[in-house]
């Protein structure tokens, strides 16, 4: 089974996620992510403001792209996570990790 999901990357080299950000579809944003702050000097914006279904599939991609960002010294930002990505951050003891600017206003 897979989600209807999709990846952009507008001229402002920020990319958007369309979809369902689940088991399906993580693998792929994830490649797609890495992809973007590699090739991106300093700085990386993720916009989830279209992302429709968020489980724990899309806590697992915000951690791993944050890892590879700090690892390669790159900032990485992120807007519009859906608010109920805090409450499954809540639930595995994250909701520190992830600024509180990066959420959706409900």
């Amino acid at each position: 089974m897979s989600s209807r999901f999709s990846i952009i990357v507008d001229e402002d080299h920020v990319l958007s996620l369309q979809g369902d950000l689940d088991v399906y579809s993580v693998a792929d944003a994830i490649r797609q992510g890495r992809r973007l702050i590699n090739s991106n000097k300093s700085h990386t914006v993720i916009d989830l403001s279209q992302v429709g279904k968020i489980d724990s599939a899309g806590l697992a991609f915000v951690i791993e792209l944050m890892k590879v960002a700090k690892r390669q010294k790159k900032d990485l930002r992120f807007k519009n996570i859906p608010a109920r990505m805090h409450a499954v951050a809540n639930v595995y003891g994250l909701s520190k990790i992830i600024p509180e600017s990066a959420y959706q206003s409900s």
